[in-house]
């Protein structure tokens, strides 16, 4: 089997067998017939198993700063320093840092999109007040940042911060100030991929917004986030799995609000578009279908 082969079988399951996963790591990375445009998924890889699942950002770093990184493009270049960093090589880091500034890109981007790597990979191992403290400092900057060829970058890293801190379970849902942080996070990533996305990136983006609200019971926001998901698939293509978790949270959100027959009509339309579905999207649908069915209605609705 081809590096690439083997690759794209460890993408498709790699979260269901980790650890044969890990096993392949080492022969993979070290692979001459890994091309140099695979090199990116591979670091990808290496950090999300070693260092965002098992804490070992060493041994992830030892693997990709073997990799060739003289003509590393921005992608493979963050990948790596983020590993650095969370290594404790910050030698190793800064070099890299200074590899990508050298292409041209703006520094303040630069920036922004290596911390909010690190972000992402050390959410595992940092208590949540900690991480929603750096991450309010990160969207004040980005605020700011000027549009450049580095928003579809920025505008995944918060798309998956966010998604993930939605999950923690010491979020408090009633703290106000877990809401605002949160829901500027989405709102940037809307903004965002609004300047560097396609239209599947724009009802994504409104599907974040709809979760993050849900998350929050804030219920109006939610449905109106969801619902403007759907109009642009509706608008614009074809995409019954993403139209499927949208209806998802429009159920949940008009569960919330107390219009329980409406709430029925569209989970019931999402189970039927997820008849379909395969096996391997098929829990995370119904973790989420669990989710949408028991939102309490809001009191007083």
């Amino acid at each position: 089997m081809s590096a690439l082969a083997v690759l794209d079988a460890l993408m498709r399951t790699h979260d269901d067998r980790p650890d044969e996963a890990i096993a392949q790591l080492p022969g993979l990375l070290a692979s001459p017939d890994l091309s140099a445009a695979a090199l990116p998924r591979a670091a990808w890889l290496a950090n999300h198993l070693l260092g965002e699942k098992k804490g070992d950002w060493r041994g992830a770093w030892a693997l990709l700063k073997r990799l060739p990184l003289a003509e590393a493009g921005p992608v493979l270049l963050r990948h790596c320093a983020v590993a650095a960093t969370l290594a404790g090589d910050a030698l190793g880091s800064w070099q890299l840092e200074r590899q990508w500034l050298a292409g041209g890109a703006n520094a303040e981007c630069v920036r922004l999109a290596l911390r909010l790597g690190v972000l992402q990979g050390a959410q595992g191992s940092t208590p949540l007040p900690g991480l929603l403290s750096e991450f309010s400092a990160l969207l004040a900057a980005l605020e700011l940042c000027e549009a450049g060829e580095l928003d579809a970058a920025l505008a995944s890293l918060l798309t998956n911060i966010v998604s993930a801190l939605l999950e923690r379970d010491e979020l408090d849902i009633r703290d106000p100030s877990c809401a605002e942080i949160l829901l500027s996070g989405a709102r940037i990533a809307r903004l965002l991929w609004g300047r560097a996305g396609n239209w599947v990136n724009h009802e994504r983006a409104e599907y974040l917004q709809a979760l993050t609200a849900n998350r929050f019971e804030r219920w109006p926001d939610g449905l109106s986030a969801a619902d403007a998901g759907l109009a642009l698939i509706a608008a614009s293509g074809e995409e019954d799995v993403d139209r499927a978790f949208l209806l998802l949270e429009r159920a949940r959100a008009l569960r919330g609000a107390g219009r329980q027959a409406e709430a029925e009509e569209a989970y019931d339309a999402a189970q039927a578009l997820a008849a379909s579905f395969d096996a391997d999207l098929r829990p995370w649908f119904e973790d989420c279908a669990r989710r949408a069915k028991r939102e309490p209605a809001a009191a007083g609705s």
